[in-house]
């Protein structure tokens, strides 16, 4: 019977790692993301309070942000981000020298999620840079933040503090920001770009700004977009995948290094679904949730299992799965989510923003934990204290009880270790474990049995 009981709390412990989380963005030195729940969560670089917790402690193993339930959408920035709620209303927190956050101000930053005026119809919400834009229900386009090359599409240079209408069409379906410029995408198929045009970006054929939406070409058969930092992805209702603007690392996936003014297909391929710009790199998913990745990779972010090799100019296929569900490219790092809601990251992670409870840059997807990790996960009510959390080399334990065991297991249950203790505090040497996630299972004299998360940096 013990050893049912002992099976059966591992498969609830392994659960929790599992379909956890609903979407998820990655900004320039942060992540946010949403669980199935509705709550908040971020992890990375919090210097100008971007996680919304009211404070600028950085974490590199996901935050849960405020105890709200009712989150739907969430995207990340320069330091910045931006949130949308069930209600319609919209929230912002982070950096603000040039009001990003929207608030009527340009207070240097803001630690804790605030509303962005009084509307409760807003669809949807993305951010760039330091340039936002929003979409209401009534198929209005709003913009606010820096403004320097024209991004907000309202025909100035000025940076605006407040969201500002956009023209007066009522059918915009999308929009996506790179670094200083936006696409959008119209309910009628057609796509639209204004702001910065050095590369070609905006694909109008030319290198000129523009400070105002223009419209793509003629075609009227775009399906999704995306603007990474210097160039655009879109694809069509016929599942082809297109490209244009900077290509100095191959982003583009056409094969050399050659920018584009104009939409280019990318090879002959019909089942394209999903696509996510990054800085100089692109991320694909295919109709079979096969994922694509191409352009530079100098931290891993390819997370094909190398890192500043030469760039990949056409799309390569990460991995053997089929189970990609979404993909959010950052400036250095990727996040992506499978068909069963876990979640994982390659690239760049000075700051935590991998949120493996590392800070070593990774060229392979490593799974990110669903839960919140920490001393203070483990009070009174549970009588179990484990710390440091994550550890490096000696793990603390203390238990309310005289502990009979402490064993240590890898997340897929696999045993990798029991030390005998006789005592209500145990010392556990973890140095020879290598980085990730671990269960640390602790047994008392009385039958009583304990499991707890761990990392391992």
């Amino acid at each position: 019977m013990r050893k049912i009981f002992f099976f059966l709390l591992m498969l609830i412990n392994l659960q929790s790692f599992a379909q956890c989380w609903q979407s998820m963005s990655a900004g320039k030195y942060h992540s946010m993301a949403i669980k199935n729940d509705g709550t908040l969560w971020a992890w990375g670089r919090n210097n100008f309070g971007q996680f919304g917790d009211n404070t600028t402690n950085f974490s590199n193993i996901p935050k849960q942000i405020g105890t709200s339930n009712d989150w739907v959408q969430i995207s990340a920035g320069s330091s910045l981000s931006l949130g949308l709620k069930s209600d319609g209303t919209i929230w912002s927190m982070g950096f603000n020298n040039n009001g990003q956050l929207g608030i009527g101000s340009t207070v240097t930053y803001v630690k804790v999620p605030t509303q962005i005026g009084t509307d409760t119809n807003w669809k949807s919400i993305n951010v760039g840079n330091t340039s936002c834009s929003a979409i209401k229900t009534d198929g209005t386009l709003w913009t606010w933040g820096t403004n320097d090359y024209g991004q907000l599409g309202d025909g100035t240079s000025v940076s605006k503090n407040v969201p500002t209408k956009i023209g007066t069409a009522t059918n915009w379906l999308s929009i996506s920001a790179g670094i200083s410029h936006m696409i959008g995408l119209k309910t009628n198929g057609t796509i639209w770009a204004w702001g910065s045009n050095a590369g070609g970006n905006l694909g109008d054929g030319s290198s000129a700004l523009q400070y105002e939406p223009v419209q793509i070409g003629t075609a009227a058969n775009w399906k999704t977009i995306s603007a990474g930092q210097g160039h655009s992805l879109g694809i069509k209702t016929d599942g082809t995948l297109w490209a244009w603007g900077d290509n100095s690392d191959g982003e583009l996936g056409l094969g050399d290094k050659i920018s584009k003014n104009v939409p280019t297909r990318v090879g002959t391929d019909t089942n394209w679904l999903s696509i996510s710009g990054g800085t100089s790199f692109s991320y694909a998913i295919k109709t079979d949730h096969s994922l694509w990745s191409w352009g530079r990779n100098m931290y891993g972010e390819l997370g094909n299992g190398t890192s500043g090799d030469p760039d990949t100019v056409i799309p390569k296929r990460v991995g053997l799965t089929s189970n990609s569900s979404e993909v959010s490219a950052g400036y250095m790092y990727v996040l992506q989510k499978n068909t069963t809601g876990d979640l994982s990251s390659s690239g760049y992670n000075l700051f935590g923003e991998l949120g493996d409870g590392t800070t070593v840059n990774k060229n392979t997807f490593t799974p990110i934990v669903c839960g919140v990790l920490g001393i203070e996960e483990f009070d009174a009510t549970h009588g179990l204290k484990v710390y440091p959390n994550p550890v490096k080399d000696i793990l603390n334990l203390s238990f309310d009880k005289k502990m009979t065991s402490v064993s240590i297991y890898n997340v897929s249950g696999q045993h990798l270790l029991t030390r005998a203790v006789d005592d209500d505090k145990a010392a556990l040497d973890v140095s020879a474990l290598p980085s990730g996630t671990f269960l640390v299972t602790v047994h008392t004299a009385g039958d009583a049995v304990k499991t707890v998360k761990v990392i391992k940096r």
